[in-house]
């Protein structure tokens, strides 16, 4: 599902939707079966990403990009294992990172900006063998690698 360039210009609009948002989650997530990608890239959304979101299991790729989120990144990614990209760059969420992130062992690409509070000590450790691209710019991280 794309909604790149839709110009909202309110939180994640659940009730703008055509149809429930249970019933919209639920085509994107395992009851589906199927793979799901979910562009949101450049929209004025605003607010947190919505818990219900974490039962999207079946996610390949999320672009939250270009956005006004705001909060730490949730820690529910964890639970998307069969995510490949994840392209947080420009969506206003801010660190630290999640330790749950290693649990993702199909990652190749991360990108994330204007994350700080990620102590060094607490980055989370990153064994995929997926891992092609990671971006971590304009990052507060502190510590040695």
């Amino acid at each position: 599902m794309s909604t790149e360039h839709s110009t909202f210009d309110d939180p994640m609009p659940r009730h703008r939707l055509a149809v429930t948002p249970q019933r919209f989650l639920s085509a994107l997530n395992g009851e589906s079966n199927s793979r799901a990608n979910w562009v949101l890239s450049s929209n004025n959304f605003t607010g947190e990403l919505p818990a219900t979101v974490a039962n999207l299991s079946y996610l390949q790729y999320i672009l939250p990009g270009d956005n006004h989120f705001c909060g730490k990144i949730p820690d529910f990614i964890e639970s998307w294992r069969s995510l490949k990209i994840l392209k947080i760059t420009g969506s206003g969420l801010s660190g630290p990172i999640p330790s749950g992130i290693s649990k993702l062992s199909n990652l190749s690409d991360w990108g994330s900006s204007d994350l700080s509070g990620s102590e060094i000590s607490s980055f989370p450790e990153l064994s995929t063998k997926s891992m092609k691209c990671l971006i971590l710019r304009s990052s507060n991280i502190h510590g040695t690698l």
